[in-house]
């Protein structure tokens, strides 16, 4: 049966807003809308990424999570969120671009929102370099 749904799945039918093909999805066609899309797409539209010079300002909404209750890790380049209470649980993942200092990440929970710290690597700097006349 899984295998089935994938195959499904895979199949592009019309496109989105974003002119990339969109999904087959039997609940959409019946009901003009995916109730489950959000459970099986691979962005999240909780969590907020701005690209700066430094690197990236992340916010992940983590309401009433204490930092005691979260967990970070990171495993192949994959930053990944864990929160647990006695009445829920989620999990979130990044990715992260190959240019992250992975060695100092930091992180803090402020207002309900959990803001790591991904600053870019120093060797991932640009940096100038001087032309010399060979003569």
């Amino acid at each position: 049966m899984l295998s089935d749904v994938s195959k499904l799945n895979n199949r592009p039918v019309g496109t989105s807003g974003g002119g990339a093909a969109a999904t087959y999805s039997p609940l959409r066609e019946m009901l003009g809308y995916d109730p489950f899309r959000r459970f099986f797409s691979s962005v999240d539209p909780e969590i907020d990424v701005v690209r700066t010079e430094k690197g990236f300002d992340v916010e992940i909404p983590v309401p009433g999570y204490t930092p005691n209750q979260i967990e970070i890790v990171l495993k192949d380049d994959v930053l990944t969120l864990t929160g647990k209470s006695e009445r829920r649980s989620l999990t979130r993942s990044l990715q992260l671009p190959d240019d992250i200092d992975s060695q100092n990440i930091e992180a803090s929970v402020e207002n309900g929102m959990l803001l790591p710290g991904l600053q870019r690597h120093p060797n991932a700097e640009p940096r100038r370099i001087d032309v010399k006349s060979c003569s």
